[in-house]
């Protein structure tokens, strides 16, 4: 026998550690990924319907001056 029963317990339970760190680094590094991709999303969308507005008030803001063309053609 290489190793005494105590030095295997403790080999195991370093071990046990050691794959219990790895896992907690893989779940930290999955939520901040994950709270990365909703933030971006939530971004995303806050861009979009910003953007909407904007052609919104744009295409009002056409429609008046092409209202206000016909006008003067009319003149």
């Amino acid at each position: 026998m290489i190793l005494s029963d105590a030095e295997e317990i403790l080999v195991i339970l370093g071990g046990a550690v050691i794959i219990m760190a790895m896992l907690g680094n893989v779940l930290k590094d999955y939520r901040s990924m994950s709270r990365d991709a909703k933030r971006k999303v939530a971004q995303q969308e806050q861009d979009e319907e910003y953007v909407r507005k904007l052609k919104k008030i744009v295409d009002q803001k056409n429609e008046a001056l092409q209202e206000e063309i016909r006008k003067q053609n009319k003149q």
